[in-house]
Parts: C-alpha cells; structure tokens; sequence
C-alpha cells in the first residue's frame, strides 16, 4: 500500500508539472518503464531514486514524501450511475497528462477519489450532496457529522426512517445547517431501499425504507481518508449548474462529465435525480458545453448509454462502447448488462 501511494503521488506531481513519463525519465535519468512500474507501486523507489525524482520534479524531497499509508478514499453513499465498476475502462481513456480537474456532476465521487487529482472543481445539483462534501472539508463540521450520523444510528427504527425522511415538508427545513442536512442525507441513503435518491414532482425525498433493523451510516476508516483528501487537496466544492463549474477550464485541463443518462428506446430508465429532470433538451444543452470547451483546447470525457441520439449528437468525437452493469433500479429485472459510451475530444 505504501508503494502504491508513493507511487500515486510521482504521478499526481508528474502531471500537476504537465510532464510525461518519457519528460520525467529523461530528466531523471530514470528509464521510462522503472517510472511507470513506480507509478502502479510495483516496486521500491531506493533513496537513489527518491533524489533523482526530487530534482527532476523540482519539489524538495519532504515534499516528495508527502503522502499517506491510509486506504484510498472511496464514494460515501450509494448513488444511481456511479462508476466504481468502470473505473479502470474510465482510466484507459483519460489524458495522460492534464492541469486542473473538473467534474461538475459529481455523485458519489468513485472516479474522482481514485485519480485523486491535486487540483479540482467539483459540483453537483444535490445540495444536501454537496453540503455533505463541505463537511469532509471542514474539521469541525466533520466532527460534528460523524456525532450525528451515531445519533441516526442510535435512533434507527422503521417509525424513525419516515419521521426523518418528512423533514424536508417541514416549513423550517431550509433552516437546517448543512451538517443536517448532510447526516440526514447519508442516512437516508443508508436506510432507503436499494440506496436510491428520488425526490417527487415537490422536490420531497419518497424512497421506501428498506425495513432494516439496524443501519451503519458511515464507515470511520474510509471517513478519515475522505477527510485527509477533500481537507488536505486544493477540491473546489460547488452547488451549481454545471456550465458554471466548467466555465473557469482552460486549454490542457481535464473536465470530465457523467450526466443523468439518455434513455434507452422503448425502455425503463432513472434519470431523474432531482425534480428538474434532464431531459433530451438538456443533453443537447451539454453537448453544446462539450463542444465549447473541446474548441477552447480542454480535454473532456463524458459517459453516457449507448443510445442512438447519443451517437447522433456526439458524432465527430471519439466514441468507445463499453460493457457495464445497471446496479439500481426499483426494479430487479430491470438491472444487469447495459451498453455505455465514453466520449473523448482527444
């Protein structure tokens, strides 16, 4: 694990400095493949290497070494479309090397905590959402999280699910701080069944409890490596459309989008995360961003299904076809075997 994370950070410094494998060899005197068995943390950097990396990135090797044994940060809620799954395809088909990182729909986070990229700006629609990544950036609100995730806990009860999931018809709700709003949110997501996020035409959380008899709401050690990530990196927390969050890239950074999904013809789908939906118009609306930012010299991935009209809108850029699973639905047969799209302007 500790190679691994040594590893990971030549990479996040090798990239944050926009410098290849072969730039970072070349300044080193390393050989090429020795870096890239480094960066998977497939071997032991000697203190020889460790010199020679520190001078060819031009960091000081305290800086170097600036890096932490504990697990990998991993999403902290179950959500609709998250990419644990396709990760490693997601990774075949990014830049190889990039600026600053974007992902204006963020969700559960599985693709961002695994690049864990230095510089970010990330947003999602969801505010309760989002104040739950607030709370991981901030000591004494993730502190505060953690005591009332326990009370959730503690309290949990069939009755208890649906007196906390009325919260949002209350008058005052709105007046909730954000550690409310995030400890009631995760909760829900834990409790729920098949961990789903619906809100109704009023914009009221109305998934069924899953009728469990106890629910573990967070696990502590991927909390503390939450916390060690979004409080230690330069992570940009936002609760805004998502051209907003783009609109600051520049040429050579890295957006990557993951929008509520097209439709399959004459099937079933979830896509409607919030009352708003995202609806054929809007998937036009983000594939004009798309266009904007790939004219502008970003570099921009985006995942969607297979769909005839995502083929027809996107026609003209890179389009992979890859083999994924559809892990959330309120029905069991609709889950299993689907065909996604990773679309690439490079």
């Amino acid at each position: 694990m500790l190679q691994l994370t040594f590893g990971t950070r030549i990479k996040e410094l090798r990239q944050a400095k926009l410098m290849s494998q072969d730039e970072l060899a070349e300044r080193s005197g390393i050989d090429r493949t020795q870096i890239s068995k480094i960066e998977k943390g497939k071997v032991n950097a000697t203190l020889e290497t460790i010199e020679k990396l520190s001078n060819a990135l031009d960091v000081t090797i305290k800086e170097l070494m600036d890096i932490d044994s504990s697990t990998p940060a991993h999403p902290f809620v179950k959500w609709a479309g998250g990419k644990t799954q396709i990760i490693n395809r997601l990774k075949e088909f990014m830049p190889k090397q990039f600026g600053r990182y974007y992902e204006p729909f963020v969700g559960g986070g599985a693709f961002l905590f695994s690049i864990a990229p230095e510089h970010s700006f990330i947003s999602d629609q969801n505010y309760e959402l989002i104040c739950a990544y607030k709370c991981f950036q901030n000591e004494t609100m993730f502190e505060r999280l953690i005591m009332k995730l326990k009370e959730h806990e503690l309290n949990h009860s069939e009755d208890y699910y649906l007196e906390v999931r009325s919260w949002d018809r209350e008058e005052n709700f709105t007046l909730r701080d954000e550690v409310e709003h995030a400890a009631r949110f995760i909760y829900l997501n834990k409790a729920c069944f098949n961990g789903l996020y619906r809100v109704n035409s009023k914009g009221y959380f109305n998934v069924p409890s899953a009728k469990k008899s106890t629910v573990k709401a967070f696990d502590e050690e991927n909390f503390k490596a939450l916390r060690n990530y979004l409080g230690r990196k330069d992570v940009q927390v936002f609760n805004q459309d998502y051209s907003k969050t783009v609109k600051s890239a520049a040429k050579g950074d890295f957006v990557y989008f993951d929008p509520p999904y097209d439709v399959f013809p004459d099937k079933n789908g979830f896509v409607d995360y919030g009352k708003e939906g995202f609806g054929k118009s809007e998937q036009i609306r983000l594939r004009d961003c798309f266009k904007e930012l790939a004219d502008k010299g970003v570099y921009v991935m985006l995942s969607n299904h297979n769909t005839p009209f995502i083929n027809e809108l996107y026609d003209g850029f890179n389009i992979h076809v890859i083999d994924a699973k559809r892990m959330i639905n309120s029905d069991p047969n609709g889950r299993g075997n689907v065909q996604e799209v990773i679309i690439t302007n490079y």
